[in-house]
Formats: C-alpha cells, sequence, structure tokens
C-alpha cells in the first residue's frame, strides 16, 4: 500500500513518531492533501516550543502574515516569544511588517503601554539590550519604515516616546541619524520635538550632521532647529559635522545661525569646530571656518589660542602661524590639556597636545621649523614622579617624528639642538622600523650604549627584524660591543638573559642568516629537547618554511610529542604556505593524531574553534575523524562550541571515507546529547536527519 494510500489515523499516527517540526513541514508541501490535514497540527506542534513563540517572530520577521494568523488561531498569545531579543510586535516594527502589527493589534497588544519594554525577558537578564532598545515606534524610525511610523501614530503612540537606554533618544533621534527623511518629516508633522536632547545632549540636528546627512540637516532647520545646542563631549552640530567632512553641511549650518563660540555646559567655548575639522584631516572645512568668522579676536582665553596654534600647525598654516606668533605675540608652548578637544588615545601615543608635537606628529616641516625659531621648547615641562622618571608628560616631538616615519622633521628637530640621548636610548629604541631616520641619529651622536633601562639596544632591533637597521647598527664602531651571549631580552616588564641563537631567530629568516653569516652565532650544539622545541614554534610562528628548513639545516630537530598539536595549529595559520609547512612538519617529526596534555588532536582543536580550512587540510593529511578524550571527539566539541560549519565537515568526511553507522553511532549519540543540552536545534536536527540517513540508506 502506498503512503497517500493510508488511513488518515496512521498517517497521524506516523506523525507522533517525528522529532522536528522540519520533518512535518517536510511531509506537508508533499501533496495538498497532506497540507490541508497536517498543517494545522504542526501549528499544535509549535505551541509546545515557547507557546509558539519562535513561529510568531518569524512570521514578524520575514512578514508572513498568514504563518502569524495560523500560529495565533493554534492558541499561541500574541507577545509569544521565542530565541530574539524582543517581542513580535517589536520585531515587526523594526522589520517592517505593517500588516503583522496591525494582526497583533487586532489581538491586544497595546502599542501605547508604557508598561511594555518590549523586552524578551525570558531570552536574557532584564537591563542587557542591544543598541536598538526603545518603543517599536523608534525601532521602526530607526530602520525607515514609515508605513510602521504612520500605522503606530495612528494608533495613539506618542511619536516622543524616548528609548529605555541612557541615551533617552526619541523616534526622531533614530530616524535622523539613520538617514530616513520621509520618516523624519512624518514625525515633525506629528509634533515630535524637534530641538529634543538624548541623555548626552545630542539633538536630532547634531545626530543627522554627524552622519552625513544634508537633507535632514536641511529639513530640520526649515522646521526650526536649533544648530548651537551644544553635547556635553562633542560640541554641536557644526562641530559634528566638521569632524565628518561635509562642507555642504558645514556651510548650511553657518548660514542658518551656527556660531563659531558657542557656550558649552562647562562655560568653555573650545573651538570644537576648528579642531576637530584639522585634527581628521579636513583642510577645506578649516579654511571655511577661518574665512567665516574672525577666531583670532574672539579667542581671548589661553586655551582658545593654544588651540588656534595647535590648527594652525597640524594642517601646516605657516601664514596664520607666524602672524599668531608675532603680531598677537602667542605663547608657543601653550597646551591644549582639555581631552575632548582632540581625540584623547591613538594607537601607540597619547594625542599632542602642544603645536610642536602636532606639528612633528602631522609631518609639516615647515610648521616645526617656525615653532623651533619662536620659542618652542624641545623639551617640554614635565611633572616628575618619585623616582624621577617621566609620567603622564607630552611625548617629545622627536620622538613623535620618528615613530611616524618623518625624517626631514626629525632632522630639523635635531639642527635645533634636540639631545638624541635624551630620553635615554628612546630615540634609537624608536627609530629601529626605520633605517634611515636610526643612521640619521648615530650621525648626531646618539649613543647606542645608552639603553633604555633593563633593555638592550640589539636586542630591540633583532626582535623587530629589520635586517637594514641592524647592519647599521653592527657597522657603528659601538655596535660590536652591544653583542653579548646571552642577552638581555624580553620585553619592558618580563627582562631576562636570552641567547643570542635566540633573539635572533625572534627577528626572523633574514636578521638569524646574516648574523650567520657575521659569524656573531652558530648553530646550538647540545641543547635541551625543550629548548629545541621552542625554537622550532618560534619558527613555525613566523609561517615560513624555509626559517622552519634553516633551523633544521642547522641539526635541529622536531621532536614534538604533547606539542605537536600547538606546532600543527601555528603552521595552519600561516599566511605563506600553510599546507607546505604543515607537510614539512608532518615529514619531520610531527604525527598527524598526536595529541596535546589534554588528549586532543590538531582536528579536535581546529573543529573546536570552527577553523574549517584547517580542518580540511587536517583531513587531507588523514586526521582521524574519531579520536576521542573524555568521551568526547571532533564532532561533539564542534556541536559543543556551536560550529555548524565544522559539523557538516566532519559528517561529509564520514561519508567520504565510508564509515558506518556502527562506527560513528557513539560519536553522533554524544554529539547529539550536546547539541540538546545546549539548546542547538539547528544542529540536532542535522545530526538527526544524517542518523537516519546512515540507518536506512537510500540506494542510487
Amino acid at each position: 500500500m502506498s503512503f497517500p494510500s493510508l488511513p488518515n489515523e496512521v498517517i497521524l499516527l506516523i506523525l507522533s513518531q517525528l522529532k522536528y517540526e522540519n520533518e512535518i513541514n517536510a511531509l506537508c508541501r508533499t501533496t495538498r492533501w497532506l497540507h490541508a490535514l497536517l498543517n494545522p497540527i504542526l501549528y499544535k506542534r509549535s505551541l509546545t516550543q515557547q507557546n509558539g513563540g519562535y513561529t510568531l517572530e518569524w512570521a514578524a520577521i520575514n512578514g508572513s502574515t498568514s504563518t502569524a494568523r495560523m500560529i495565533l488561531d493554534a492558541g499561541a498569545p500574541p507577545n509569544a516569544c521565542g530565541g530574539k531579543p524582543w517581542q513580535p510586535f517589536a520585531l515587526a516594527a523594526f522589520y517592517g511588517s505593517s500588516e503583522i502589527i496591525r494582526l497583533l493589534y487586532e489581538h491586544g497588544i497595546d502599542p501605547c503601554s508604557t508598561k511594555n519594554d518590549w523586552d524578551n525577558h525570558p531570552h536574557g537578564k532584564k537591563g542587557i539590550r542591544n543598541w536598538e532598545e526603545g518603543h517599536p515606534l523608534s525601532m521602526a524610525a530607526s530602520s525607515g519604515h514609515v508605513n510602521v511610523v504612520n500605522l503606530l501614530l495612528e494608533y495613539g503612540v506618542c511619536p516622543d516616546l524616548p528609548t529605555g537606554s541612557l541615551q533617552k533618544r526619541t523616534a526622531l533621534h533614530r530616524a535622523a541619524e539613520n538617514g530616513h527623511l520621509d520618516v523624519v518629516r512624518v514625525l515633525a508633522d506629528a509634533g515630535s520635538a524637534i530641538n529634543a536632547q538624548d541623555g548626552n545632549g545630542a539633538t536630532p540636528l547634531a545626530l543627522a550632521a554627524q552622519e552625513d546627512y544634508l537633507d535632514i540637516v536641511e529639513f530640520l532647520l526649515s522646521r526650526g532647529a536649533n544648530p548651537n545646542i551644544a553635547t556635553e563631549g562633542r560640541g554641536t552640530s557644526l562641530c559634528m559635522a566638521s569632524r565628518t567632512g561635509n562642507i555642504d553641511i558645514v556651510r548650511c549650518l553657518i548660514d542658518h545661525g551656527a556660531t563659531p563660540n558657542p557656550s558649552h555646559p562647562d562655560g568653555m567655548k573650545p573651538l570644537f569646530q576648528l579642531s576637530h575639522a584639522a585634527e581628521a584631516g579636513h583642510g577645506d572645512i578649516v579654511d571655511l571656518l577661518l574665512t567665516r568668522f574672525d577666531y583670532i579676536k574672539s579667542s581671548t582665553e589661553p586655551y582658545q589660542q593654544g588651540i588656534l596654534l595647535c590648527v594652525a600647525a597640524i594642517t601646516g598654516r605657516t601664514t596664520l602661524l607666524t602672524n599668531l606668533l608675532t603680531k598677537h605675540n602667542y605663547d608657543p608652548n601653550l597646551r591644549v590639556t582639555n581631552e575632548r578637544i582632540f581625540t584623547p588615545k591613538r594607537s601607540y601615543f597619547w594625542a599632542p597636545t602642544m603645536p610642536l608635537t602636532w606639528a612633528a606628529e602631522r609631518n609639516q616641516p615647515a610648521a616645526v621649523d617656525i615653532l623651533l625659531s619662536h620659542g618652542a621648547s624641545i623639551m617640554p615641562p614635565t611633572d616628575k614622579s618619585p623616582n624621577n622618571s617621566r609620567t603622564n608628560d607630552e611625548l617629545l616631538a622627536l620622538l613623535r617624528a620618528i615613530h611616524n616615519g618623518h625624517k626631514e622633521v626629525v632632522e630639523i628637530i635635531l639642527a635645533h639642538g634636540a639631545n638624541p640621548n635624551d630620553p635615554a636610548g628612546e630615540a634609537l629604541s624608536t627609530a629601529k622600523s626605520t633605517p634611515s631616520i636610526f643612521s640619521l641619529l648615530l650621525s648626531y651622536n646618539a649613543d647606542p650604549m645608552i639603553a633604555l633601562p633593563n633593555r638592550n639596544l640589539l636586542a630591540d632591533v633583532l626582535d623587530w627584524g629589520n635586517v637594514d637597521t641592524l647592519r647599521i647598527l653592527l657597522d657603528h664602531p659601538k655596535g660590536k660591543e652591544l653583542v653579548t651571549d646571552p642577552i638581555l631580552g624580553g620585553d619592558l616588564f618580563n627582562q631576562c638573559l636570552v641567547p643570542l641563537f635566540s633573539a635572533a631567530l625572534s627577528g626572523g629568516e633574514d636578521v638569524l642568516r646574516f648574523l650567520l653569516d657575521r659569524g656573531l652565532v652558530a648553530a646550538p650544539k647540545n641543547i635541551h629537547r625543550e629548548t629545541v622545541w621552542q625554537y622550532i614554534s618560534v619558527a613555525v610562528s613566523h609561517g615560513r618554511i624555509s626559517l622552519v628548513r634553516l633551523l633544521l639545516d642547522l641539526g635541529l630537530h622536531i621532536h614534538a610529542g604533547d606539542n605537536t598539536v600547538y606546532l600543527l595549529m601555528q603552521a595552519m595559520k600561516a599566511d605563506e604556505d600553510p599546507e607546505g609547512l604543515l607537510d614539512l612538519l608532518l615529514h619531520n617529526g610531527c604525527r598527524i593524531d598526536d595529541t596535546d596534555a589534554l588528549g586532543r588532536t590538531a582536528f579536535i582543536r581546529a573543529a573546536g574553534h570552527g577553523h574549517q580550512n584547517a580542518m580540511r587540510w587536517l583531513l587531507k593529511q588523514g586526521a582521524n575523524l574519531l579520536v576521542a578524550f573524555e568521551g568526547e571527539t571532533a564532532l561533539s566539541v564542534a556541536v559543543r562550541e556551536g560550529q555548524l560549519g565544522a559539523v557538516a565537515i566532519i559528517l561529509w568526511a564520514f561519508d567520504d571515507r565510508g564509515l558506518t553507522l556502527g562506527e560513528v553511532e557513539g560519536a553522533l549519540k554524544r554529539a547529539e546529547e550536546n547539541a540538546l543540552e545546549l539548546d542547538r536545534p539547528n544542529i540536532a536536527i542535522v545530526l538527526h536527519r544524517f542518523y537516519w540517513r546512515k540507518r536506512y540508506p537510500v540506494s542510487p
């Protein structure tokens, strides 16, 4: 008897044995008759999962009114939640599903409620929310769904409901900062406050200016937006536009009354617009601002004069700089200490606070020369800590220029009398990445023997790996005096004596070969097995096959043992030729299925981290899929870590290697236990399907 010929009662009995809803859904979609018979049962089954919340939120996200209606008719409450952080009504607003909004409203959801925060509290702790938090009106406005915004306003939602976070932004804030002019217009027409300030003091106009939306800036200004309202830390709308770099917005704001020196909440008038534009490299905006406003006349406070000097130095405006120093007698050593005026922290150093250091950092040699010629201090005043070391002071202009590779600026500062040996050793150490500047410093009598505390200049240069700098140092008359074995290495916080060979190896292949060719290091003899492994691991971490081969040619042998996994994982991260490096290790002492101290193979580690390319390389080399530690295999580890892609690779490999169900059943069982325990239904379904396909294979 064929399946369609079975009595309904038998089909329903079979249905009760199906474990997952997607299996019932697949059966529903085979014929119209089965769809009519089974679809209502499918929705009833969905109620067992979060009261139908998964289905309802899927409908809200995808705009499927029919699905939403079916699950509601099956008995799901209209606020049933699944795994998303928001209730279905809020999800529908965010994704623009106005028909779902209407349907849920008809089923009793009150969009005007002030007691509902629209959060899915069972999903997580109350108060831990994402950036879209707030009322559905704010969510719809943020996403640009004007139809939903209109519908919610029609239902009586207040247009100025703030978000629940510290930002306290209205829907108008959200629409303005995300560029949705049609929504901004609707909200403004509905009476939303044009000059509403969020928790940081920002207005919708300020956010639109910051995010580069000229059309919204123009519209808000036409509706009476005030361009001179200042935030606590970022200034006015003009300041934000100046940093963003849109000169049309800057011009528009000025034309509508933006002032050059608005008062800020702290009472200061810090010229944010000028400093932000200069720091961000927007020279055209700096020109416009200097043309439209007389900053020299209005800058009566020392901190304002310091900002003007820094702006001139940053942008290389030598005429302005000279004018400020000579005609107006500005002090070239003025500091800008307010961290909000310039970005306080850079990738490596704190931002400059003085005109000279700004000019040095931005490679403005003419400005550097002018400042030094007018009394700028090469060694600015510094606070001293109890141990008489520098602390929290301005990084020297010389060191900034060296760090950024500005050779011409370095030479100007040295020519004006800068001492390359003060602070001790820092100039040469900073220059190790730029051989031409390193050589220049030596020509100005920088002493390579004056090192930083607890550090050796040669060790610094070796570690950096620049052979040209190393050659310059060793060719210096004092260079060879630095060569000791062992050498003081490590870092600033963890100094130790290390073998010279080890220090050279850390610099890479070119550095090691250079020292070998000069006879300054030799192949190590009679060293401990653990030391050999450390050398090999350093070479592997550089990712170059030739460096590993060099060590092998020098007589070092790979005795990996428990360290095999580490070496193989490092090899697979190599940029140059990971497969070649992996193959080299496997042919010189590493074994593909060696385990670490915890019993994990490299394949298990790769599966747990989801490194799919690494998994494929290891499989290509014959990695065993079923090695277990503490009852876990690579499959169960991948499931535990939620690595669906890794799971798919392992299941594919089971098939590719022709493994039987009997061989893999234990691994599948443990993996499914992990999936169910950790609530990973998508992975559980994949495992379930694979199991039944293995159990009842279909012949081609």
